[in-house]
């Protein structure tokens, strides 16, 4: 597969993450300990049982992020995407705030920090994402991303997600 055709899969699947982010449904029935038709279970993870991130940066600016309600989403078992939180369907964006586009070995990478500065990267090495029991573990090892803002500097992210819901596709 190409590089561009993988990364544009990728995009998709996030696309998909931030639709479904901010969907749920409740029939008022039984609920199932089963996952559904394209979903894979996942255990609960932090208090809310949606799953969290837990981020340092370092570099131009440093701190602690910690984020709950994380989905993920897959593509014949690979991790593809991240968004922390899950919904941010509101008006603003989210403060703290995640997402990576993953393909391969690299992933496109944003993240806001508390205070609203905003740092990407279109193809990150670094985040590594594992299927451990019911859940999907992400590993985010010595990301470097660039302020959006060009006066800025950039930071380095390590932390580990726990994705509380995973779309298969």
């Amino acid at each position: 597969m190409s590089r561009s055709r993988a990364l544009s899969l990728s995009l998709v699947a996030l696309a998909a993450v931030f639709a479904l982010g901010g969907c749920s449904s409740d029939d008022g029935g039984e609920k199932s300990d089963g996952a559904g038709a394209g979903e894979t279970k996942s255990a609960d993870a932090g208090s809310s049982g949606k799953g969290g991130a837990e981020l340092t940066y370092r570099g131009g600016a440093s701190g602690k992020l910690s984020i709950g309600d994380v989905s993920c989403a897959t593509l014949g078992g690979k991790l593809t995407a991240i968004t922390a939180p899950a919904d941010m369907s509101g008006d603003t964006p989210a403060k703290p705030s995640f997402t990576a586009a993953v393909s391969g070995d690299e992933a496109m990478v944003t993240l806001t920090t508390k205070d609203g500065t905003s740092y990407l990267h279109p193809a990150a090495p670094g985040i590594n994402g594992r299927e451990s029991g019911d859940t999907w573990v992400v590993t985010v090892s010595g990301v470097e991303l660039k302020p959006t803002d060009p006066s800025g500097e950039a930071i380095t992210v390590d932390g580990t997600i726990t994705c509380g819901s995973v779309a298969g596709i």
